[in-house]
């Protein structure tokens, strides 16, 4: 009885500890496990309290410590603003700072209130610069010449009246001045390390040609042919007349090698104003290329009123035709100096060279009436010289565009003259065919363009 009872013991309290925890489950547990104590609050620290910012303008209490916030007053257009002073830098970063670049949109300069003594405000006035002239990939030069030729020293006398100084005179010197045109086409190639300028270039000549004319008729008795060798000709003609006619064909191929005028100087004039100009230079040129040169004459003597061997009273006319035709081609050099400045310069220029000359002469002559006719025909090849020299002076419109005029000069050695082989010979010969020369001197005038 005793262990049963013991048993329903342990059944009563185990009942009376489920029913406590149920209603008061905490406190049972805590008073089961630890002896119970009362808690000290004041030992616990604050409650953390997250501040929101708000609209109302009411401030952050726990941001009212902290210094206030560096406010930068910005510039307006009437100047207003404040300027906040910079702390002083150390001579190091002073020596490294890199200057602030002045304004360029107005040269009188903003803040100088157009005070023209103020130093060294302002950037340099550009006048003018040497590299504003020659630029371009492509140039052309376009002249017009005028020249008077001048091939032989003392006058040829063709035919004349006896007894009289009545004569017809071939004058060397009284051709007369001649326009021709001109063309020279360059491009550039490049510009080496010395600043010299590499370009090819082609020039067209020619044209142009120098004609003279006379006649000449008999006073008192009949003419009488001069130099004809005691062969048959005009002699007994009343009247005679001559018209001679020469030109020339120019075309070159060079390559020319250019240097540029010197680097641009910084001048202070005055005022105190810094100006920027194009510094007077002596620029040279070479030359070298290939050259044809074409030098074409006609010759047409006429006489009238021959008498004829039966002496029927009818007059015969005679004719003399003469073509001289000279084609020379070989290598030229040349070379050229100028002095240049910004808006205009004057310079010197040469070249020439030594041609191969291939000279064909035809000639035919006759008397009508069957009283004589005959003709020759002959072709040689020689050496002849070609030189040229100009004096040229330039003025500037623009960088790009220029006037041109000048003096100029051109000699032609070892050339056929039609009017030098009226011997009526009706044989050919090469002796003494090519022993000509021709001079044409006058002035050119023009323009040049690069682009």
């Amino acid at each position: 009885m005793t262990g049963e009872a013991n048993v329903m013991k342990k059944l009563i309290l185990l009942l009376v500890v489920g029913a406590s925890s149920i209603c008061e489950p905490a406190i049972a547990v805590q008073s089961i496990l630890a002896p119970s104590r009362p808690i000290q609050t004041e030992d616990l620290p604050p409650p953390l309290r997250m501040v929101q910012p708000s609209g109302d303008g009411v401030g952050n209490p726990f941001l009212d410590d902290l210094p206030p916030e560096l406010e930068l007053s910005v510039p307006t257009d009437e100047g207003s603003g404040t300027r906040l002073d910079e702390p002083e830098a150390s001579a190091e970063t002073q020596l490294n700072r890199s200057p602030e670049p002045l304004p360029t949109d107005n040269l009188a300069g903003p803040g100088t209130n157009n005070d023209p003594h103020v130093f060294a405000c302002d950037p340099a006035l550009l006048e003018s610069t040497g590299t504003w002239l020659r630029r371009g990939f492509w140039s052309a030069e376009f002249d017009i010449t005028f020249f008077d030729r001048i091939w032989r020293k003392d006058p040829m006398v063709l035919i004349g009246e006896n007894g009289t100084s009545n004569a017809l005179i071939v004058d060397g010197g009284v051709s007369g001045a001649e326009a021709s045109p001109r063309l020279k086409v360059s491009r550039f190639f490049f510009r080496d390390h010395m600043n010299r300028d590499h370009t090819a270039e082609m020039i067209f000549y020619g044209g142009g040609q120098w004609t003279q004319i006379a006649r000449l008729d008999a006073a008192q008795t009949s003419l009488t042919t001069a130099g004809s060798g005691g062969n048959a000709s005009f002699t007994g003609a009343t009247s005679s007349q001559f018209e001679y006619n020469n030109r020339f064909n120019d075309f070159e191929l060079n390559y020319h090698l250019k240097t540029r005028m010197r680097n641009d100087r910084m001048e202070l004039e005055p005022s105190g104003r810094w100006v920027r100009r194009a510094q007077p230079s002596s620029t040279c040129s070479l030359i070298a290329g290939i050259r044809y040169f074409d030098v074409n004459e006609d010759f047409s003597w006429d006489a009238f009123g021959i008498p004829d061997a039966d002496t029927d009273g009818i007059t015969e006319t005679g004719n003399y035709r003469i073509r001289s035709d000279n084609d020379l081609i070989g290598a030229q050099g040349g070379f050229s100096w100028t002095h240049e400045r910004a808006r205009w310069s004057l310079g010197v220029r040469t070249k020439g060279g030594l041609y191969w000359n291939h000279t064909n002469v035809n000639s035919t002559f006759g008397v009508s009436g069957g009283i004589t006719a005959g003709g020759s025909q002959v072709e040689v090849d020689n050496l002849s010289f070609i030189v040229e020299a100009s004096l040229l002076g330039k003025w500037h419109l623009r960088p790009n565009l220029s006037l041109r005029t000048g003096l100029e000069m051109l000699y032609v050695s070892s050339i056929a003259h039609a009017v030098e082989h009226a011997n009526f010979i009706p044989i050919s010969t090469g002796q003494g065919v090519a022993t000509g020369d021709s001079t044409y001197m006058g002035g050119t005038f023009g323009f040049e363009q690069y682009w």
